[in-house]
């Protein structure tokens, strides 16, 4: 019974970081293009970590940033991780250029805005 949990636990480790690698080598081979897109929203999540039954504080939580870009030219939002850099500087409603590779994000450049001085 001890091999089949171990076995198993190798199948299941072998397929997960299987998949990142084709993932990974996927996007790589797929080439960058860009769409023009609005910013359709942004959210956090966060993971809050475990202590040991000694620790009675809890580690500040991990939280990761997410943007979701609707393409002005119609079709579904798609909804990217990015850094909390980017999340930060980004406007929901604002328009720009999407910049992605495969499924991995890789840019986006907001519209030129003309300021009026009246």
């Amino acid at each position: 019974m001890d091999k089949m949990v171990f076995w198993g636990i190798i199948i299941i480790a072998s397929l997960v970081i299987g998949r990142q690698l084709y993932l990974h080598f996927h996007n790589n081979s797929q080439p960058q293009h860009s769409l023009k897109v609005t910013v359709a929203g942004k959210q956090t999540r966060e993971f809050i970590g475990r202590t040991s039954k000694e620790k009675t504080d809890l580690p500040p939580p991990r939280v990761d940033y997410y943007v979701s870009f609707l393409p002005l030219s119609g079709g579904e939002a798609r909804e990217f991780k990015v850094s909390e850099h980017i999340y930060e500087q980004l406007i929901p409603r604002e328009t720009g250029t999407l910049v992605v590779q495969g499924s991995r994000f890789i840019a986006f450049e907001p519209d030129e805005t003309i300021l009026d001085n009246d």
